[in-house]
């Protein structure tokens, strides 16, 4: 089966895991890159038509631990979360290279890489290309009210194979490349759990580090590959987000609900600078508010985000 499904999670957080909420006035963002090259200027540039700025409201964040009892799994969920690969294979796509299987070993990105944006209402998910049925379907944009963006993964005549943003971590499917826009992502991330770093690489060459707070041992932040889902722009910066969050595909291992979040990881700044450099976050990636400032302009969705010990 080529629906490739990472591992069960055992719980959601909200949207970006710290408390407060957003203004109906917040919106999802995307600017140019601020010294990192002409080229990766354009790329951004590119991007913005493909991805429209909408208004988003966030969900405050847990603040206490919801059921533990996870839902039921779906039949193709049961069949593959239990048969992890030994030796991840390796799909490439122009320069882009992208380990398949990964079960929460992050894999190694050539920049540029592939995005899709869905242009239909619904995006239906199939296991292999040419499946008679869809074993699911995706809203065109999620509950936030930003647009479905996936990281592709493998491209086979009209047939798209992409990281969905859904459960569990690492979900692959195959979608029909008609129901998709694809474009060039020129940079990628890389969050160091045990280094308390994340590092963003554009064209291959580093442009920017900084030492980031990660989930504390209660909550910790999940492994493995992922990619940016959406871009917000906070309209409150002093406030708990700080000034930018961007979502990921990644959801926590430890929360499954709260106020209708969805558990997804973000990356965000903070109003408690002094966490950083510590496990501290509910699994989230938390930065200054400075170096938030300086990452999200550069970064669209679709960006790949690989986390690891």
């Amino acid at each position: 089966m080529t629906f490739r499904l990472g591992r069960t999670g055992k719980g959601w957080l909200a949207a970006i895991c710290v408390a407060g909420v957003l203004t109906a006035d917040s919106f999802i963002a995307y600017g140019t890159v601020e010294g990192s090259g002409p080229a990766a200027n354009a790329a951004v540039v590119r991007t913005k038509a493909l991805v429209q700025a909408v208004p988003v409201v966030l969900p405050p964040a847990p603040v206490t631990l919801p059921p533990t009892s996870p839902p039921a799994a779906s039949p193709a969920a049961q069949g593959s979360a239990d048969l992890p690969s030994s030796t991840p294979s390796r799909t490439s796509l122009g320069t882009y290279t992208v380990a398949e299987v990964q079960n929460g070993t992050p894999s190694n990105i050539t920049d540029p890489s592939e995005a899709a944006k869905s242009i239909v209402p619904s995006l239906p998910l199939y296991t292999s290309p040419g499946a008679p049925t869809a074993e699911g379907t995706l809203p065109e944009r999620n509950y936030l009210g930003a647009e479905l963006v996936l990281l592709v993964t493998a491209v086979q005549g009209a047939w798209v194979q992409a990281y969905v943003p859904q459960r569990p971590n690492e979900s692959t499917a195959w979608v029909p490349a008609a129901d998709v826009t694809l474009y060039s992502v020129p940079c990628h991330i890389v969050v160091s759990i045990g280094a308390h770093k994340l590092v963003l690489y554009c064209n291959n060459a580093q442009v920017f580090e900084t030492d980031v707070a990660t989930g504390a041992p209660d909550s910790p932040t999940p492994t493995g590959s992922f990619f940016v889902a959406y871009v917000v722009k906070v309209t409150d910066p002093s406030g708990p987000y700080g000034p930018w969050a961007l979502g990921t595909s990644a959801f926590s291992n430890t929360y499954y609900s709260f106020e209708g979040g969805p558990g997804q990881i973000g990356i965000h700044g903070t109003d408690q600078p002094w966490v950083v450099g510590t496990y501290a976050s509910h699994g989230c990636v938390r930065l200054t508010n400075a170096a938030i400032s300086e990452l999200a302009p550069q970064v669209v969705p679709g960006t790949p985000v690989e986390i690891g010990p």
